[in-house]
């Protein structure tokens, strides 16, 4: 009796304490992150790099009309995405959004017109990439 009330109480305190575990042990969470990249804007977008994690993820280009998904592993619960670009011949580096652990790790962000940069983090059942 006395052990299954010793491992209730580690239970409970593991329960209450959940974020505080490093992700490494976080059995519970998907460790995977994607980010897609959607190029909507009339041309192509050159020297694409979105930086998540404290790392940077070289997408190089990306035709006009089409999207590029990257895929990591998370480290830690939330991150700021950063996504950087040549449109033209001018380099745009813009705060694309927070990927909180509440989203599933999943974030879709669009690449319009005159490089102007709209994220959506998911929150439902899942993302459908733009596909064309």
């Amino acid at each position: 009796m006395r052990n299954i009330a010793i491992m209730l109480l580690i239970g409970v305190l593991a329960w209450t304490n959940r974020d505080r575990i490093p992700t490494d042990y976080q059995f519970w969470k998907k460790p995977e992150t994607l980010v897609t990249v959607q190029n909507n804007s009339d041309q192509e977008v050159k020297d694409v790099v979105v930086r998540a994690w404290s790392h940077s993820y070289p997408v190089g280009a990306i035709p006009k009309g089409t999207n590029r998904n990257i895929r990591g592993v998370r480290p830690a619960d939330a991150t700021d995405v950063v996504i950087r670009f040549h449109y033209g011949s001018e380099m745009i580096e813009r705060h694309a959004g927070t990927l909180p652990d509440t989203s599933g790790q999943r974030l879709v962000i669009s690449l319009n017109y005159a490089g102007v940069v709209t994220s959506q983090v998911e929150t439902g059942e899942g993302i459908q990439p733009l596909r064309r």
